[in-house]
């Protein structure tokens, strides 16, 4: 029955290619059904008029990228001969960047990109290739309408899903008609199922889900997908889902098949895992997994370090130094990028050299991520700007031209009148238009936007705010949405601060909708300035406190717009005003938390601290000044007021743009106090500076300003305004905190077992494991620092410390006094209530470099056992969306989860150290002569075992000599001077046989005073000077007089004919192949020997094998 069910859909849907648009079904069945097992009809197959493609996917074969909807372009295509491919792609307008991707596919099956991906622009460019694609199946569709049969769907990949759901919101899909098969029992991966439930939920708005029946036996699904076989197919289809940016399915394989290498003994060749292991650290970053691509760049690393491959040195360093420039670990990320370079130039690799270079210019940019423009401009020399021209790279070109340059005040002045006057800018506008490229556009024009507004240039930045708002297509987009609050943030400088309500709303309302409730914290917070600029800080402290709790509950950093400190310093301020001091005293100190940071780092001028103005610390240390004078003022303090109003002054004039909002609180609130103490001079003096501020700064709205707001006013009037609700949006942050924890216990409890695998080995000493475990919790949690100290017995032992704080013996115990005395661990940060009451030992790894910091102590019946301390740094950037700062209750639980699994390891590892030094000693013992420490004859005989199976496998030459000893004269010394002396003299010739020997072989005693020298050489002059130096050390001894002499406590006499020597049969032979043949050695070696002893004791004789060669 399901056939003819199938068969019926497919006849529907081909029914109404040319009348319907959406035109795509989904047919459901049990159990498996090939394509094979349906006869379908000729009227489809046979048409002149549509196109029939079938497509069946694999279980046991990657789903490349986009299929098969790519395939089926360059087939359709090809049917006509009006256009070329490059015409083509100009009317389906793909991005200029991808067009390279698209046509090395169609030309050879494996995608080129020639300007590397920007991390800033992975969502554009993913919506710009799916629009290309669209764009490309309708076009296609005009030159030959088609049907197309998918089966199996349900092992497509995430590409080919989001392609039929944006082909389900297309137009002019006329021309196309899907049917999509799948197996509704197949489980679908976790990471499909939101890609899934759009297209499901898309098809049964149209009435397109229908359910055919069973068809039959289900079929054994095989999970190795990427096979030993298949692996030079596999890397091939990895490397086009990645440069087609299918991040999520690439990702997909990517795991299974890095955990069979890690953990399940799948083996591929180094080159192979290199390639695997690069597209993996690539994708990890472009999934914004920072910390598991940190992880893989330090396993392609230590790959390279054991191949001594330069190339692969090279990716590792300039993967690294990518991944630390989004962590806004900037200095590590330049450090990185400079050893690559080094390496490129030694090994002549002229475009590693150049991307290594563009790196270290990125990074002084914080790589363009989150941030509005650079405090000052970056020097990029001309040599770079060669670099980027010839190599192509002109996307990079136009962001540096963009926000390198022009980043001055009063050059922005200039282009309210003409914008051509920012030459570099103008340049970098023309290079993105050509692009295509309007995210960068848009963010261009945000750049002048935040520069004049910052600067008190509110004209400007509402001429720029508005051009940029009607050049949006999507006037509801999250681009919107902050233009809405940017040009509130205006409205609210130029005193117009009703008005601005109005523009806030509306961005909240946009936001809302678009469930961003990260953008409506901005948007809390230039509410917050507006209600501050009308001095109602009783509503501005709501907004903040709003702010603060979207940054506590969704684990922020910061808000795109300001630092911590400068939340905290408004937070400040607000309580002041509306009387609340203890809340203000306590705002005030977490806001000089971070300034004590902030100021060292300017401090030590380091050029990768002007990544933006909200790097600098001016507004925040005015707020912190302006604030504490206020306290001082209620203290009756007033010289430490006076001396916080003069601080505050300093920084009010670095940064006057942006202190518009309190500017005149500031002025009243000096003059009261100047007047209050009696200082009239100066008060005079800022009642004129006042007044000449209002004279130049108050006025309404002028009608030239009026003029451009228009096209705004008359859409805030065709659209209606819903005003977002306190609960509405509390409802929204709890969804999002719950998907945001969601994900976050996902990821952890993947990360378990990776970690359970990592701890559970019996093969390394436990150094190694604690090294490798470090490494990988640093990784994984994004974490900067790390201390780990065991305590047994009265000396602590670090196991891992990379805090360069370099405790000493004492602050280790003095850590180990502190929990004993606490019985438990710590979670603090710079904003938590308890940073203080944790000083003691945040002070131990330096107070103001420290943001969080969590200190969990382990026990055994009230006693510290061991200390795991880790921490996160003070960053150089605070606006990286990508990584997390606040270390919190939760963090502190999964730590002490894993270092409690890492003490059981530990204990296992020391057990099985006993045990193996046990086992070491007994078969030592067993092999071993107990009275020399040479080997015995087991010994001997287990060495020959080993030697005959390196020969078997071809690993050791066939060519070995013996010499067979017997002592002369030893009975007479044993007999005269005793059993004692005896055995002093076998061990001491056994010495002397072993420092000859050396590792030219090994030294066996056979029994009794025989002995016997396995030499891993047949060559006549090594085994004659072997003998020669025995002899030469045992006439040194002289009789070996003095040594027993002083054995026995007296002189002794012994007659020169009967002193100790020995004499020696020498054998050699390059035809050995088995043990057998080496018995043979010794018999010829042992009769040779004793005819040596026969004719004159004390020489060697070889014997000459006749049948060598």
């Amino acid at each position: 029955m399901i056939q003819k069910y199938y068969n019926s859909i497919l006849e529907q849907v081909f029914a109404q290619i040319g009348k319907k648009e959406h035109n795509i079904v989904l047919a459901k069945y049990s159990n498996d059904f090939s394509l094979k097992q349906l006869e379908i009809s000729e009227q489809i197959t046979n048409n002149k008029k549509v196109h029939f493609a079938a497509h069946e996917f694999r279980a046991e074969k990657l789903s490349g990228a986009y299929e098969p909807f790519l395939d089926l372009i360059f087939e359709l295509f090809d049917q006509q001969k009006e256009m070329t491919f490059d015409e083509f792609l100009d009317k389906c307008n793909v991005y200029s960047l991808q067009r390279p991707i698209i046509a090395a596919y169609r030309e050879t099956g494996k995608c080129i990109r020639k300007e590397s991906l920007l991390y800033t622009e992975v969502d554009y460019e993913r919506e710009r290739m799916h629009d290309a694609i669209v764009a490309m199946l309708v076009e296609v569709s005009k030159i030959q309408p088609f049907m197309l049969w998918i089966n199996r769907v349900q092992f497509a990949g995430m590409g080919t899903i989001e392609i039929v759901y944006e082909l389900l919101k297309a137009e002019h899909t006329e021309n196309i008609g899907i049917v999509l098969g799948m197996n509704e029992q197949q489980r679908l991966p976790e990471y499909m199922l939101p890609g899934w439930e759009s297209v499901t939920e898309e098809l049964d708005n149209n009435v397109a889900i229908f359910r055919i029946g069973n068809a039959g036996e289900s079929r054994e699904q095989r999970d190795e997908i990427i096979t030993a076989e298949s692996i030079e197919e596999d890397i091939r289809t990895l490397q086009n889902l990645v440069f087609f940016m299918d991040f999520e399915q690439a990702l997909f394989y990517l795991e299974k098949v890095d955990r069979r290498i890690r953990f399940e003994n799948f083996t591929v060749s180094d080159e192979v895992k290199y390639e695997l292991w690069q597209f993996y650290a690539y994708v990890s970053v472009y999934m914004r997994d920072l910390p598991k691509a940190l992880e893989i760049s330090e396993g392609i690393l230590q790959l390279a370090e054991k191949k001594k491959n330069r190339r692969m040195r090279f990716h590792a360093y300039y993967i690294r130094s990518v991944i630390y420039m989004y962590q806004s670990k900037l200095q590590e990320a330049t450090e990185c990028a400079g050893v690559a370079k080094s390496i490129a130039i030694e090994g002549g690799m002229e475009r590693g050299q150049f991307e290594a270079e563009l790196v270290e210019i990125q990074a002084k940019m914080a790589g363009w991520n989150n941030i509005f423009f650079c405090a000052q401009n970056v020097e990029v020399s001309d040599a770079m700007i060669e670099k980027l021209m010839k190599y192509n790279y002109r996307n990079h070109l136009a962001y540096i031209y963009v926000y390198a340059y022009d980043n001055k005040p009063e050059i922005v002045a200039k282009a309210y009148y003409s914008e051509s006057q920012l030459i570099y800018f103008s340049k970098g506008i023309r290079l993105a238009t050509e692009i295509g490229n309007t995210q960068l556009i848009y963010n261009a024009y945000q750049k002048n936007i935040m520069l004049a507004s910052t600067n008190g240039m509110y004209p400007i930045s509402l001429l720029y705010s508005v051009r940029t708002f009607e050049a949006l297509d999507n006037k509801r987009s999250v681009e919107s949405g902050r233009i809405f609050s940017g040009i509130g943030y205006t409205l609210t400088a130029l005193r117009q601060n009703d008005l601005a309500k109005r523009y806030f709303q509306k961005a909240v309302e946009i936001l809302y909708n678009l469930e961003l409730p990260e953008d409506i914290a901005e948007v809390y917070y230039n509410m917050a300035i507006n209600c501050i600029a009308a001095e109602e800080f009783k509503e501005a402290n709501e907004y903040l406190m709003r702010c603060m709790k979207i940054i506590e509950r969704l684990h922020l950093n910061s808000l795109r717009v300001c630092n911590l400190s400068k939340l905290y310093g408004l937070l400040a301020l607000c309580n002041q005003k509306i009387g609340n001091r203890f809340n203000c005293e306590q705002y005030l100190n977490n806001c000089k938390q971070f300034l004590n940071y902030i100021i060292e780092k300017e401090k030590l001028q380091n050029d990768l601290g002007i990544i933006h103005d909200y790097a600098r610390c001016d507004d925040d240390m005015f707020l912190y000044h302006f604030t504490r004078a206020l306290l001082e003022v209620d203290s009756g303090n007033d010289s430490s007021a006076f001396e916080d109003f003069n601080c505050a002054e300093t920084h009010l004039v670095r940064t006057e743009g942006n202190q518009f909002f309190c500017y005149q609180l500031f002025r009243k609130d000096r003059i009261r106090f100047y007047g209050q103490t009696g200082r009239m001079e100066l008060k005079s003096n800022e009642e004129a500076i006042l007044k000449q501020y209002l004279e130049d700064n108050t006025h309404s709205l002028t009608d030239e300003e009026i003029k451009v707001l228009e096209p705004l006013e008359q859409y805030l009037l065709e659209e209606p305004l819903h005003v977002i609700s306190t609960l509405e949006m509390e409802m929204q942050l709890k969804q999002e905190s719950i998907n945001r924890a969601y994900k976050q216990e996902r990821r952890q409890m993947d990360f378990l077992s990776t970690w359970q695998k990592t701890i559970d080995v019996t093969d390394v000493s436990a150094e190694v494991m604690v090294e490798n475990v470090m490494r990988t919790f640093l990784y994984h949690f994004n974490l900067d620092r790390a201390l780990y100290i065991q305590y047994h017995g009265r000396k602590p032992k670090v196991l891992y410390d990379n805090t360069e704080a370099s405790l000493s013996m004492k602050e280790q115990k003095y850590l180990k006094e502190v929990f004993e005395k606490t019985q438990r661990g710590f979670v603090v940060s710079k904003i938590s209530s308890n940073y203080s009451e944790h000083l003691n030992v945040v002070k131990l790894f330096d107070e103001d470099n420290v943001c969080s910091l969590v200190a969990i102590p382990f026990f055994d019946n009230g006693k510290v056992t061991s200390i795991m301390i880790a921490y996160i740094l003070m960053k150089d950037n605070w606006h990286s969306s990508v990584s997390r700062y606040m270390l919190d209750e939760s963090d502190m639980r999964i730590y002490e989860l894993l270092f409690r699994e890492v003490q059981y390891a530990l204990n296992r590892l020391y057990a099985y150290e006993k045990l193996y030094e046990m086992n070491a000693a007994l078969y030592k013992s067993a092999v071993t002569d107990q009275l020399t420490g040479i080997l015995n004859r087991k010994g001997f005989y287990q060495n020959i075992g080993e030697i005959i199976q390196k020969i078997k496998k071809g690993r050791m030459k066939h060519e070995f000599g013996i010499m067979f000893i017997d002592l002369d004269n030893f009975k007479g010394y044993n007999d005269t001077f005793g059993h004692d002396v005896g055995d002093l003299l076998l061990k001491s010739m056994a010495n002397i046989f072993s420092r000859v020997c050396r590792d030219k072989g090994f030294v066996t005693r056979f029994g009794g005073d025989e002995f016997i020298i396995f030499l891993y050489t047949g060559e006549k002059k090594t085994l004659e000077d072997t003998a020669k130096a025995i002899y030469k050390e045992i006439k040194k001894q002289d009789g070996f007089r003095e040594l027993i002499a002083k054995e026995i406590g007296q002189p002794v006499e012994i007659d020169d004919k009967k002193l100790l020597s020995c004499s020696i049969g020498i054998i050699s032979s390059n035809q050995v192949k088995k043990a057998e043949d080496i018995d043979e050695m010794i018999k010829v070696a042992d009769d040779l020997l004793y005819a040596v002893k026969a004719e004159s004791k004390g020489t060697y004789k070889f014997f000459e094998e006749q049948e060598q060669k």
